[in-house]
């Protein structure tokens, strides 16, 4: 059986990146903070950052490739005291001793600014790194942002963290993560670990000892992204998130690619004997049997909502380890723009997901110059994370303010069930964005009742959109 290395993978974070990090290219995490100040007085002062989220991934081929951005060189005044990075061992002995910290994603009503962002944007030499770390993070808080979603697990399958279950990039002999998430803390940032979810496209570790995991097509081709109708697949993604949130003492985990592949078509699920077998056994369908694949066959859309349900299972199990951990970790999600279509084409039902509050922030990936679109697109996804008895975001005008009313008491104001933070797209591969235009959809974003906007990706936030920022 022939596993395909040309797939490309549409309207995920690894797209539009040039060449640097990652090794594979098919197919976008908010650790809280919370600084709490005891007075004499028993006033107890919780700061909560604003995010900025920022991350780019190429996905033209089985390379996933990062794109190493240049930032200024020289420390902050802050930081200047520090030159030599900590110990590994400390780093992990630092996050865990502030785990029991109340974070600042437990804050309502802070405004998030956030940026998605990869290892690829310091590079692999440690000293280099570190100081990069300093000047861009010291600008990004110059700028508002409080909220770093840092990849630490890409679409080749590799982790950049120090991990017992999966493999470590071999170019980063150092625990990546810890150091950053110790950089991000020392500015009262907030860090969500991002996971790549199914992509595995170096066919790692236990990846590659197990290659029934992976997706098999209508064409009988195998590709490097895992099946999550598997329950051996599940429980192997899982097991990474929860590794690293025991490890680092992290409150939140962000999920990209939580969905089934979107090329070389949509939908394109598993056709392997262990699927159907477990397909026939839930459901009593031969798929085998089936003549018209097509959304004219009761049968097929069977198949369709099965295979919908293998990822909202995935979610599930995920929400229920991390509450196993005896600690409230929150999982934020990267999820494609229209609900309807990921729901069937892509088997990512977020609608439903934020209906049972599966997830506590839904992060829309809204990659667009049309402001219309943004502004229609934003509102559905806030409707969706409101609480039932709300009145529909979507019924308002474009542009207009957002008054959501809880029927039951009358009180206008907004109620939130799940926070959604839309993805503002900077450079990508559907848009290039500018600073003004920028604005113009955080000023949108606001007005439909969003939490925050997430930036993709911290590769593209340069200077001018820094200062429009702070501005």
């Amino acid at each position: 059986m022939k596993i395909k290395t040309g797939l490309r993978f549409r309207s995920s974070h690894f797209n539009g990146m040039g060449p640097g990090l990652f090794r594979w290219r098919p197919a976008l995490s908010v650790g809280s903070l919370v600084l709490t100040m005891a007075l004499l007085t028993a006033v107890t002062l919780l700061l909560s950052p604003s995010a900025g989220v920022a991350a780019a991934v190429s996905r033209e081929r089985m390379v996933v490739s990062f794109q190493t951005e240049e930032t200024k060189e020289g420390l902050s005044a802050a930081v200047q005291a520090s030159t030599q990075p900590p110990a590994p061992s400390l780093l992990l002995a630092q996050a865990q001793s502030k785990s029991k910290t109340k974070t600042p994603a437990q804050l309502q009503g802070t405004w998030i600014s956030g940026v998605w962002m990869h290892p690829g944007m310091f590079g692999p030499k440690q000293d280099q790194a570190v100081s990069k770390m300093r000047t861009m993070l010291d600008d990004y808080v110059k700028a508002g942002i409080n909220t770093l979603i840092m990849l630490v697990k890409d679409t080749s399958g590799y982790v950049y963290y120090q991990s017992d279950l999966g493999v470590k990039d071999p170019a980063y002999d150092w625990d990546f993560f810890g150091t950053f998430l110790s950089e991000a803390r020392q500015r009262n940032m907030t860090v969500h670990p991002w996971f790549c979810v199914f992509p595995e496209g170096a066919l790692a570790g236990q990846v590659r000892e197990h290659p029934e995991w992976l997706i098999v097509g209508p064409g009988r081709e195998m590709v490097r992204t895992v099946n999550p109708a598997l329950s051996e697949v599940r429980a192997y993604e899982i097991s990474l998130m929860t590794e690293l949130v025991k490890k680092y003492g992290v409150d939140w985990v962000h999920l990209d690619y939580i969905r089934f592949p979107c090329e070389p078509s949509e939908p394109y699920f598993s056709h392997d004997a262990k699927t159907q077998k477990l397909f026939k056994e839930e459901t009593g369908i031969d798929f085998n049997s089936l003549k018209a694949r097509d959304s004219g066959n009761p049968y097929w859309n069977v198949w369709l909502e099965w295979n919908r349900q293998q990822v909202t299972r995935f979610v599930k199990e995920l929400k229920a380890e991390l509450a196993a951990t005896g600690r409230q970790i929150k999982i934020s999600a990267a999820v494609f723009p229209d609900a309807d279509n990921a729901r069937v084409l892509i088997g990512q039902d977020w609608a439903r997901w934020a209906e049972l509050g599966l997830i506590d922030m839904l992060c829309p990936m809204l990659y667009t110059n049309d402001t219309v679109l943004f502004d229609r697109l934003t509102r559905q996804a806030v409707a969706a994370g409101a609480e039932p008895g709300v009145k529909a975001v979507a019924e308002a005008g474009p542009g207009a303010p957002v008054v959501k009313v809880n029927k039951t008491k009358g009180q206008a104001k907004i109620l939130r069930k799940i926070m959604v933070c839309p993805g503002i797209g900077i450079g990508t591969s559907h848009n290039q964005s500018t600073p003004d235009l920028m604005m113009e959809e955080i000023r949108l974003a606001r007005a439909a009742g969003a939490d925050g906007v997430i930036f993709f990706s911290g590769g593209s936030l340069t200077a001018s959109f820094l200062d429009r920022l702070k501005n």
